[in-house]
């Protein structure tokens, strides 16, 4: 044990105390829109399959959309951070959405998805946001 943590635990007297403030200050938190590190074939293919898992009545609204890329990019470690950076945003940043919306639009003139405007009673609080749908 070093001496700063020995002189923590003494200050503290509880080693577990400790060990859990030693821990958080040892982390640095970024709570701002994630970057994602996907070119774009790669994010056209996470669309596509994020699309593929949907049901083709109901369709997945962009924000929806944009926070399952978010899911499988952390998964994929296809988040652009700093080292020894814990992300917690579950918002793209604006660039990133843009790099989605064109994708969107160009598998929408290829007649990949279409835009599902209505309500739907199985979607409840994303009800009323215009979905996109697969063909």
């Amino acid at each position: 044990m070093s001496v700063a943590s020995s002189k923590c635990c003494m200050i503290q007297n509880n080693p577990y105390i400790c060990t859990i403030i030693q821990i958080k200050n040892a982390m640095n938190y970024d709570a701002n829109p994630v970057h994602l590190l996907y070119t774009p074939e790669e994010m056209r293919d996470r669309i596509n399959m994020i699309m593929d898992s949907r049901d083709h009545t109901t369709g997945i609204t962009f924000v929806n959309l944009c926070y399952q890329l978010i899911q499988i990019a952390f998964q994929e470690n296809k988040v652009k951070k700093p080292e020894g950076v814990i992300v917690t945003s579950e918002e793209l940043a604006p660039e990133e959405q843009v790099r989605v919306s064109r994708i969107l639009w160009e598998l929408i003139w290829n007649h990949k998805i279409f835009l599902l405007f209505g309500r739907s009673e199985l979607l409840g609080l994303s009800n009323g946001e215009d979905r996109f749908v697969k063909y």
